[in-house]
C-alpha cells in the first residue's frame, strides 16, 4: 500500500493544488471543495463515460445474438470465444468499455484517500493539521486541568476546518449515514446502467460489499464516492433519454429496410413462379 501510495503521490498533490485552489479562491469549506472536486473530475471523464454508456446500450440489443452464440458452441469454449470476439469486432463493440472510466477513477480514489488520511504541506499550510495542538490549546487544557486538580494532558481539539456537516471529513461517519447513501446510490446507478440482467444480479451484490469496505473510511473520501455515484445516476438518467430517443428514430429506418427486404422477396418470388409457369407451359406442349 505505501509503494501504491508513493507512485501516486504527483496525483495527490495535484489534487491538493486544486483543493487549495478551491478552498481560497472559490469556497472555505473543505466538505464542499470536495463535492465541486468530484465534479471536476467527472466532468473530465464526460467524454469517455458517454462512449461507455453507447456501447453498453449496444450490448443490450445484441444481446439476444450473443446468448444464441453461447447456446451454439457451449460445448466447446474456444470456438464460442472465438465467435464472442469476431462478433465483437463485426459490430464494433468493445464489452470492457464499462471498465475504463471506474479504472481512471481509481488513481483519484487512492490519491484522494492518501490527502485525508496523510495530507501533504500542501494542504496542510493552508488547512491546518487535524487537529488544533500547540501553545494556546495547551494553556487552555492545563487551565482547566488546574481548576479541576487533575494532572495536566497535553491534548487537542478538532480542527474546524476539516468540519463539514455532521463530520469530521477525516474520521469515519459516526451515525454510517455516509456508508447507507454510498451503497443505496451504487445499487441505483448499477441498476441503471447495467445491460445484462443475468450480469446484473452478481453486480447487485458490489455496493454490499463496498459497503462493508467503506465502513472505516475518512467520510471525506466517501463524499467524494456519493457525489460520484450521484453524477453518475443524473448522467446515466440523461444517456438514457438520448439513447430512447436515438432507437425511436432508427425503428421507422429498421421498419423501412425490413419493407424493401420484404418487397424483393416478393420480387424475386413472382420471377420464381414465373419461371415455373414457364416450364409448366414447356412440358404441356
Amino acid at each position: 500500500m505505501a509503494q501504491i501510495m508513493e507512485f501516486l503521490r504527483p496525483i495527490q498533490s495535484g489534487l491538493e493544488y486544486i483543493i487549495v485552489f478551491l478552498y481560497n479562491h472559490v469556497v472555505g469549506n473543505y466538505g464542499v471543495v470536495i463535492i465541486i472536486l468530484t465534479i471536476i473530475v467527472r466532468a473530465v471523464l464526460v467524454p469517455l463515460t458517454i462512449g461507455q454508456t453507447k456501447s453498453m446500450a449496444k450490448m443490450q440489443k445484441l444481446q439476444p445474438e450473443l446468448n444464441e452464440i453461447q447456446k451454439k458452441y457451449k460445448n466447446d469454449p474456444q470456438k464460442m470465444q472465438e465467435e464472442m470476439m469476431n462478433f465483437y469486432t463485426k459490430n464494433k463493440v468493445n464489452p470492457l468499455s464499462g471498465c475504463f472510466p471506474l479504472l481512471l477513477q481509481m488513481p483519484v480514489f487512492y490519491a484522494l484517500f492518501g490527502a485525508l488520511r496523510n495530507p501533504s504541506r500542501i494542504v496542510t499550510d493552508v488547512i491546518g493539521n487535524f487537529n488544533l495542538s500547540g501553545i494556546a490549546n495547551g494553556i487552555r487544557t492545563g487551565m482547566i486541568g488546574i481548576l479541576k486538580g487533575t494532572e495536566f494532558i497535553p491534548g487537542s481539539a478538532p480542527n474546524p476546518n476539516y468540519s463539514f456537516l455532521w463530520l469530521n471529513l477525516n474520521e469515519k461517519d459516526p451515525y454510517y449515514v455516509l456508508v447507507i447513501l454510498m451503497v443505496l446510490t451504487m445499487f441505483l446507478s448499477t441498476k441503471m446502467s447495467s445491460p445484462d440482467t443475468k450480469q446484473s444480479k452478481a453486480m447487485y451484490m458490489m455496493p454490499l460489499v463496498f459497503g462493508i469496505i467503506s465502513i472505516p473510511l475518512p467520510s471525506g473520501f466517501l463524499v467524494y464516492w456519493v457525489t460520484s455515484n450521484i453524477w453518475t445516476i443524473g448522467q446515466q438518467w440523461v444517456m438514457n433519454k438520448i439513447i430512447a430517443k436515438d432507437m425511436e428514430k432508427e425503428e421507422p429506418e429498421k421498419k423501412g429496410a425490413a419493407q424493401k427486404t420484404r418487397e424483393q422477396l416478393s420480387e424475386e418470388d413472382k420471377k420464381v413462379i414465373k419461371k415455373k409457369l414457364k416450364k409448366k407451359r414447356k412440358k404441356k406442349r
